[in-house]
């Protein structure tokens, strides 16, 4: 019975490690999507509409919660990441508006 369980075990460490190899990958890239769509639009919202921050993150979707932003110290941007996984950042000039970092 003891032998079962350890093999039981094993299938499941195993199979947890490969859909970790095969989707692993694709959970990062939608982190950095979803960093990148909440810096452009937050900059947007601030710099180019100039509403207030707060009342713009209320109109970030709310699957988007766990994505946290923040004004750039020198305030000619946006800051947006996801502890420990991903950090994108967007910044504000007159002539082009918000854009990406790469």
């Amino acid at each position: 019975m003891r032998c079962v369980l350890k093999w039981a075990l094993l299938v499941v460490v195993l199979a947890t490690g490969a859909a970790g190899v095969f989707v692993g990958p694709r959970i990062y890239r939608l982190c950095i999507i979803g960093t990148g769509y909440i810096a452009k639009q937050m900059c947007s919202c601030v710099f180019v509409a100039e509403r207030d921050f707060t009342a713009c993150r209320r109109d970030m979707p709310i699957d988007m919660a766990r994505v946290h932003a923040a004004l750039l110290e020198h305030g000619s941007g946006i800051r947006a990441w996801l502890p420990a996984v991903v950090e994108r950042t967007a910044h504000y000039t007159s002539s082009t508006g918000c854009t990406l970092d790469d």
